[in-house]
């Protein structure tokens, strides 16, 4: 008996695993290739997690990466998304990030800050999924 069970399980187990629908998937999936802005995006972060570290360090920082300032052209995942809001904030996000380029002041944490703010306050009414590793980067 327990030879039949083990047979039977050995028979029908690689029809479990099998999935007639299998190649259909494997056609419909498509590649991901990340927009413009989610590009630029994922690097104002990276650069923003250094600068971080500069400004708790209270070392200089110099210069401001200019391709920030594609934030205002960049094709987002979804074109509909660039509206006024979407121009305001990233108009304060650039204004506030410029300001911490340079020498240290007593304004540096705060206008940091202020600049992860707006990328949080801007991913609270569209892409609310970065927003836990966008918070690290305020300096408390």
């Amino acid at each position: 008996m327990y030879r039949l069970v083990l047979l039977l399980i050995l028979i029908l187990l690689p029809s479990c695993n099998s999935n007639p629908n299998k190649e259909k998937l494997e056609d419909q999936m498509l590649m991901y290739e990340p927009s413009e802005m989610a590009l630029l995006m994922r690097s104002m972060y990276e650069v923003n997690k250094d600068v971080r570290i500069k400004v708790i360090n209270k070392d200089s920082i110099l210069p401001f990466p200019k391709d920030f300032l594609n934030i205002h052209s960049a094709v987002l995942t979804d074109p509909s998304e660039r509206n006024a809001e979407f121009d305001s904030l990233a108009k304060q996000f650039i204004y506030f990030q410029e300001k911490i380029y340079g020498l240290p002041s007593s304004t540096t944490i705060a206008n940091f800050n202020k600049s992860i703010n707006t990328c949080i306050a801007c991913h609270e009414t569209r892409c609310v999924g970065p927003i836990p590793k966008i918070k690290k980067l305020l300096i408390h």
